[in-house]
């Protein structure tokens, strides 16, 4: 798991990011001093599966403010609240929208700390697969199952799906190194995803869609050899 971890406290943050580190789970931390830092690091497309946030900043905007705004932004970042001042804010963390999933008091209990993240894994464990994006200024967070397929067209692709399709300024080849085995690249400009095809007919794939992807010579055994495999597989 990736994490981040926000507290205005150096001391605090350096000794929780030694607990995190000592657990299996976690994969990475990223510790912030400034709510702003982190919101501005989320902003920029980097992705945490969880936040460790500290609620009392004694600034113009507090953790509780903070965790809102990532809502808006990186709605799957889940948030653990930390507060040393547990009676003072523990009613005020429901008014405010925020994916939360737990609620830690200053000192950290090691046991309820781990406690937590394993409730963030297994949550993760069930969550859909997403493909995230900047669009426009904005994360998008594309469930895999709903693309049908993806297109280069110069600097950006358009990733095509059941309702939209949406323009990132990003290569194909990033973009596929992140898509599950169930996408097959059968185009220097196309990926289609192998739930959404009807059929390989000579130089094309057919789509349930209708629509009609092209099939490049030098990929044409290679994307027939990986569907017929993923066919199988599903038998």
């Amino acid at each position: 798991m990736k994490i981040a971890l926000c507290d205005d406290n150096h001391l605090f943050l350096n000794e929780m990011q030694e607990q995190l580190q000592s657990i299996s789970a976690v994969d990475s931390v990223q510790s912030f001093e400034e709510l702003e830092d982190f919101l501005d690091a989320v902003r920029d497309g980097k992705a945490y599966d969880a936040v460790l946030m500290d609620i009392d900043w004694n600034r113009n905007k507090s953790g509780i403010q903070a965790a809102e705004e990532l809502y808006r932004i990186a709605p799957d970042t889940k948030v653990i609240y930390v507060t040393g001042y547990t009676a003072c804010f523990v009613q005020q963390v429901f008014l405010h929208k925020a994916n939360l999933s737990g609620f830690l008091s200053k000192p950290v209990d090691r046991t309820l700390l781990q406690q937590n993240l394993d409730k963030v894994k297994e949550n993760l464990t069930e969550q859909e697969e997403r493909l995230v994006v900047r669009s426009n200024g904005a994360l998008f967070h594309i469930p895999v199952r709903d693309i049908h397929y993806i297109e280069s067209q110069g600097h950006t692709v358009l990733i095509h799906t059941e309702k939209e399709t949406i323009t990132a300024y990003e290569k194909l080849n990033n973009l596929f190194e992140q898509l599950p085995e169930s996408f097959c690249q059968c185009h220097k400009s196309y990926v289609v995803n192998m739930n959404h095809v009807r059929r390989f007919q000579g130089s094309k794939v057919l789509l349930k869609s209708d629509h009609v992807i092209p099939i490049s010579r030098s990929r044409n055994a290679e994307a027939r050899e990986r569907y017929f495999s993923f066919i199988g597989q599903q038998i």
